[in-house]
């Protein structure tokens, strides 16, 4: 009776969830994207290779700034804002977000990557001009709750403190749908481990990270992100050069069905319409790239720069990298016609792999090992950014540890085989939990647009009066 007054309370909120995802979040997030972009005379599209040249071109040549004694440097941030949202949304969930919304739902989570490109770098230039130094450790920090206070006022500290409550009750789940996935394509190769054992290690692996703090925590993150990006990338790079011919198959497909109903497949595939293609694409786009729900100024606001749209344009580069590897997922699922089967989540993703490489081993292990370095580092920094938002309430470092204990065994409750079976329960929830946060954290944006405004002018008359457009 207990556990079915739960799941009823569960599927409320997914109703929720599934509500405010519709119409609502796809009326409220254009609007803003469409606010912020006129504001801005469009600079997100004006000077979108000003953007890329800057963050990642400047990386690249080695003519980056690195680590201050106040703050981490700019890669180092982007790459912690990366271990949030390169999480196994861009493997599973896109792969689910196929599974139920069809090929249609590639089209809206394009759409969900064009539209976060100018809220995430509004988030980002406020969380950078309003960041405070932490007197604890010198370094700095910031982050939605700080640009509420330090940019509305204290009258609007209610909507601050409402946010930060939001996210730490509902963070605790993010890390388990990570480690879920986690046990879930361990047990695909590896048949005879119990999920919850990997769970277990899954959850101690997290916890050493989190014990390390900031400095740590953004060490591994410049480690294993880049190396298994590009890693992923140029595994589906060969699936698709090996069914070259197939392309064009794929953008037809997307675009058909992103406003036409899919029909049932004799393979397996339920069929979806046009209404499941935009909210599922929609959601796992916003839920991947992580724009508009006003966590991503946590990891940034700590990076030492001098002027807030310089790290915006990290915020650019941040959706594009994402949405690339959103992209490459639903490719090798659509190429290699695995779309079609019946299956969703990771176990999806890995028969694409494996019958565009040929190979179900090395498809079975790859993917595997995906999974798991992506979703560890994304389950560290949810709960990262859970305990800032803690942090925020209180700074005892007992309500510290036993948050991160919850969000442990929360982690591992997730393994259990009930779960396990049925990880779109876990997704749902994370899509309605998402929901909420990003229409908090667009109302903000709303009453602080025309400081976002202010200081991309700013830049543009200090650092690039002259340049061509």
């Amino acid at each position: 009776m207990v556990i079915d007054g739960i799941m009823s309370v569960i599927n409320k909120y997914i109703e929720l969830g599934d509500f405010l995802w519709e119409i609502p979040m796809l009326i409220f997030l254009t609007i803003v994207a469409l606010m912020y972009t006129v504001g801005t005379r469009g600079f997100q599209f004006r000077y979108f290779g000003h953007s890329i040249n800057s963050t990642l071109g400047q990386q690249i040549r080695g003519t980056a700034a690195g680590t201050t004694k106040k703050g981490i440097s700019s890669f180092q941030a982007l790459c912690m804002a990366l271990c949030n949202t390169l999480g196994v949304g861009n493997i599973a969930g896109v792969a689910v977000s196929i599974a139920l919304g069809g090929p249609g739902a590639v089209f809206w989570l394009w759409l969900a990557g064009i539209l976060g490109l100018i809220i995430k770098y509004g988030e980002i230039a406020l969380g950078v001009k309003y960041r405070e130094v932490d007197p604890e450790t010198g370094m700095y920090r910031g982050g939605l709750m700080w640009y509420v206070e330090k940019g509305l006022g204290r009258r609007f500290k209610w909507l601050a403190v409402f946010y930060a409550a939001t996210y730490v009750v509902s963070n605790l789940n993010a890390p388990a749908v990570q480690v879920n996935t986690i046990a879930s394509s361990v047990t695909t190769c590896f048949t005879h481990v119990p999920p919850m054992l990997v769970g277990v290690i899954a959850s101690g692996l997290m916890g050493t990270v989190l014990l390390g703090g900031l400095k740590r925590i953004s060490k591994v993150a410049e480690r294993i992100v880049p190396f298994m990006s590009v890693a992923y990338m140029a595994i589906v790079v060969i699936i698709l050069l090996m069914n070259f011919t197939k392309i064009p198959y794929i953008f037809e497909l997307i675009f058909k069905y992103a406003v036409t109903d899919a029909k049932a497949a004799a393979g397996g595939f339920g069929g979806a319409t046009v209404s499941m293609a935009a909210r599922y694409g929609f959601a796992r786009g916003f839920y991947s790239n992580g724009a508009g729900m006003g966590d991503t100024a946590f990891s940034h606001a700590s990076s030492d720069v001098d002027h807030p749209a310089k790290q915006g344009m990290w915020g650019i580069s941040e959706v594009l990298i994402d949405t690339i590897i959103c992209t490459c997922t639903a490719f090798a699922i659509l190429i290699t016609g695995s779309w079609e089967s019946g299956e969703s989540g990771a176990a999806l993703t890995t028969q694409a792999i494996s019958r565009g490489l040929k190979a179900p081993v090395l498809a079975n292990l790859f993917v595997m090992a995906a999974v798991i370095f992506f979703a560890l580092t994304t389950a560290v920094m949810c709960a990262y950014y859970g305990e800032i938002c803690l942090r925020y309430f209180t700074k005892s470092k007992i309500a510290s540890n036993v948050y991160r204990l919850l969000i442990c065994l929360m982690a591992v409750f997730s393994t259990n085989p009930v779960f396990v079976e049925r990880v779109d329960i876990l997704w749902r929830v994370g899509d309605s939990n998402v929901a909420i946060l990003i229409m908090l954290s667009l109302v903000v944006l709303v009453l602080l647009r025309k400081d976002v405004y202010a200081i991309t002018r700013d830049y543009e008359s200090k650092y690039l009066k002259g340049k061509k457009q």
